[in-house]
């Protein structure tokens, strides 16, 4: 990976091979980012997708295999259990033009991936929700 200051931001390219949500998190432990957004593009292959299904309680989980374009990825930072966790979500195109989307748990960068990471001032949280069963911002 590399990355540079831009303001209040960061510019970061993560290179092929690299396990994005990892290098996110690993950056993002680095940098001390204990809050921040995120927003990129680029490519991945072998994404593992999720679809968080209510009535059970849990994701479900969706291969997608190969080279897939990065539509859009977004997301934030918070932390969880005091360090850093990347929450992302993401749009991937194929050579077919078809779309699939979901919460991205993993994904090998592809050819790039470029990330725009703005930290935010203070530290927000993550605490389990009795309800959902999901980590949610403790505001």
């Amino acid at each position: 990976m590399r990355y540079q200051r831009a303001g209040d931001s960061y510019l970061v390219r993560f290179e092929t091979g690299e396990e994005l949500v990892g290098a996110l998190t690993a950056f993002a432990a680095d940098q001390r980012i204990d809050t921040a957004t995120f927003v990129g593009i680029g490519s991945v292959s072998d994404a593992v997708l999720g679809y968080f299904d209510r009535e059970a309680g849990d994701y479900a989980r969706h291969e997608v295999s190969g080279d897939m374009e990065i539509v859009s990825l977004t997301g934030n930072i918070t932390l969880k259990d005091g360090r850093p966790f990347p929450h992302a979500h993401v749009a991937l195109g194929g050579r077919d033009f078809r779309a699939v989307a979901g919460h991205l748990f993993e994904g090998k960068v592809a050819a790039t991936c470029e990330v725009v990471v703005r930290p935010l001032p203070g530290a927000v949280q993550r605490q389990k929700d009795a309800k959902t069963g999901l980590y949610l911002l403790d505001l």
